[in-house]
């Protein structure tokens, strides 16, 4: 199995989980779906394509908001 250099993901949810993080936790990350690739059969996230109907669902509802205000406020008073 080649290796194609990018963060990779056993499966679609794992990735979907990483891509929900990524939003949660890097305020700049233009990541919105995911795929599989043709390469390593991994997945990967991306920031082409249409919003991926979990990470939407997970938008809209605040969630992500949410959870990434309560990431920052954990990085301030850990340090």
């Amino acid at each position: 199995m080649p290796n194609c250099n990018k963060r990779s993901y056993l499966t679609e949810n794992l990735a979907l989980d990483a891509l929900i993080e990524a939003r949660i936790r890097f305020l700049q990350n233009s990541s919105v779906t995911v795929y599989q690739c043709e390469d390593c059969g991994q997945w990967h996230l991306t920031s082409r394509g249409n919003v991926h109907p979990r990470l939407a669902k997970e938008l809209e509802s605040g969630n992500v908001a949410k959870s990434r205000l309560a990431y920052q406020w954990e990085k301030k008073l850990r340090y």
